[in-house]
């Protein structure tokens, strides 16, 4: 029974849920023009096998029970959490059908633990395909882009989770039908499990919490995993920090052969790097009570391995001219020698510089990616001073740390908590296998120094941007690290005719500014409901910097800026060899 404050409780939950409901019904109207036919595919590399290997291969993240995200409804209506519009108002790409390694349609990226799980059954989490594809809509035709930048919104799929959850919770026919939907399940388990689920599903979402939203396409990658090991898996909440810097998922294509990946550069190994993605991306750690022998997580290092080359087969997306328009050639060939003269420096061009053969195990060489000082390049700071000025208690890894920077009271540099983690539960992983000598090398990406018997790191650089390869970069906006720029024509103009305020979301592509569609005035007011509204002034949002070339030097004119753009449609990348 009910007593009047378990009433007034439930007065209010009805009054919250009505208008979170009137809330989703505004989310679920679509981005005008959307189209339902299957995605037209590019020539990438991968056969269809492969692609559907990357979107459905576990790494290891296991966010909640498999069967409760099938059971489960959304908030405010019987209909499916996982119905294919549902999750689209998130930005992230649901299933084009069922299949093999996929027979319940998850959204791409999302996937099934192969491991069997406690009573509940298997897990289910996120994988490299959940925010590094994407689809760009032209004519009518959506294309996809396997390997783009996803426009995924992780704050809002959360938030919706949680909400999905709670309503369950609260609702007894809701959870009736959640329950009879469970049938593998022991009905005196549903309940306890579905509070424990729910419970950490909220902890996730207010974990999330930032001033300023991500909105479409961004996520503080490393915000998020280093609080995943300085605070969680350390048990050390004095080491959460707000995870307030966030950044655009970068594309895929050509990383596997780059020295150094992510935008600041510090992951010089791919095994690592990938380790490092899982324990932030519900890759559960655990650091037995402090027995370094026996550090672990749920991230499944052989899958690692294969998704990386799998990404090494993968081919920057032509220009699709049916759909997008054919290149004017004369635009294009004044816009190559414009590129040479000022963009090559940085960012490499179809004579893509390499490593020196020295520098690495084996002589092999890799795309030598420019770091570009953040004092040069001076666009938006704080993912660099997020990462590069935190520090942390080093709690049961500190005997792992003896030799990092230490402050007065003890404290690291959270970039070294993260280094230590993954450098011991990684060689823990191959000692469990036995992989020694040059299969251990391989695994690891051979990204060693010659006699050195520990992956090199690029973190310790100073606080810098990576200018990677631009092959591709057509259909991979909005710009610079932190998506604040929404077209390339606009990251060419001079820094004061930049947008202030555009709009994420949409998928139609601007065809001559390079870009997607974002402009205010491109939306009437009932079709931007569902769109995020970036804003520049706020904090992390800025679009100043890459002012490049120098514009006391040489200033581009319109003309010039669209030459450069016209070229960029058909910029060949590098010979990206298998090694």
């Amino acid at each position: 029974m009910l007593g009047r404050k378990g009433i007034i409780v439930l007065a209010g939950l009805a009054g919250f849920l009505a208008l979170a409901a009137a809330t989703d019904a505004i989310l679920s109207r679509r981005d005008a023009g959307t189209t339902t036919q299957a995605p037209k595919l590019l020539d990438q590399g991968w056969t269809d096998a492969r692609r559907e290997q990357f979107y459905y291969t576990s790494q290891g993240s296991q966010l909640l029970p498999y069967a409760f995200l099938r059971a489960l409804e959304q908030p405010f209506s019987e209909a499916l959490f996982l119905d294919a519009d549902y999750i689209a108002q998130t930005g992230f790409l649901p299933a084009d059908k069922p299949s093999s390694l996929n027979p319940d349609a998850l959204p791409i990226g999302f996937v099934k633990d192969p491991r069997a799980g406690g009573a509940y059954g298997p897990m289910v989490g996120l994988t490299c395909a959940a925010c590094h594809t994407a689809d760009i809509e032209a004519k009518g035709v959506r294309i996809r882009i396997d390997g783009g930048a996803s426009l995924g919104d992780y704050q809002q799929f959360m938030k919706q989770l949680s909400r999905a959850l709670d309503v369950t919770l609260a609702d007894p026919a809701k959870f009736q039908r959640f329950a009879a939907r469970l049938v593998a399940v022991d009905p005196k388990m549903v309940r306890p499990g579905l509070e424990a689920t729910a419970a950490e599903i909220r902890r996730l979402e207010a974990a999330s919490w930032t001033p300023v939203p991500y909105g479409r396409g961004r996520l503080d990658a490393f915000g998020h995993i280093l609080n995943a090991v300085a605070a969680e898996a350390l048990a050390e909440p004095a080491n959460f920090r707000i995870p307030d810097a966030p950044v655009s998922y970068p594309f895929l294509w050509t990383t596997a052969a780059q020295r150094y990946a992510q935008w600041n550069g510090v992951a010089g190994n791919p095994l690592g790097r990938n380790l490092g993605e899982v324990m932030g991306v519900f890759g559960h750690t655990s650091f037995a009570n402090g027995n370094p022998a026996a550090f672990s997580s749920a991230a499944l290092a052989d899958n690692l391995v294969a998704l990386e080359a799998w990404v090494a087969d993968l081919k920057p997306p032509p220009w699709p001219e049916a759909e997008l328009g054919k290149v004017d050639a004369a635009k294009a060939r004044h816009g190559a020698e414009l590129f040479k003269a000022h963009c090559t420096g940085c960012h490499g061009g179809p004579e893509y510089r390499l490593t020196p053969a020295a520098d690495t195990e084996g002589g092999r060489q890799w795309l030598a990616v420019t770091m570009v000082d953040i004092g040069k390049v001076k666009t938006d700071p704080k993912m660099l001073t997020n990462f590069t000025g935190r520090f942390a208690k080093p709690g049961v890894l500190a005997p792992l740390l003896a030799n990092a920077p230490h402050l007065s009271d003890g404290q690291v540099p959270a970039g070294a908590v993260l280094l230590a983690a993954v450098s011991a539960i990684t060689e823990n992983d191959l000692r469990a296998r036995g992989i020694t000598g040059d299969a251990r090398k391989q695994w690891y990406g051979w990204r060693f120094a010659p006699g050195s018997n520990a992956p090199q790191q690029g973190w310790l650089q100073p606080p810098s941007y990576k200018a990677g390869p631009l092959a591709g970069v057509w259909a991979t906006g909005p710009f610079l690290h932190n998506g604040s720029v929404p077209t390339v024509y606009d990251l060419l103009s001079p820094e004061e005719e930049r947008p202030a305020r555009f709009y994420v979301g949409s998928k139609r592509l601007d065809a001559e500014k390079l870009g997607f569609v974002s402009s205010p005035d491109a939306f009437p007011e009932k079709a931007r409901a569902g769109l995020f509204l970036f804003d520049t002034s706020l904090p992390g949002n800025s679009n100043r910097g890459h002012a490049f070339p120098d514009p006391a030097v040489t200033k581009l004119s319109p003309d010039d800026r669209f030459a450069i753009v016209e070229y960029l449609k058909i910029l060949e990348g590098p010979d990206v060899r298998r090694h």
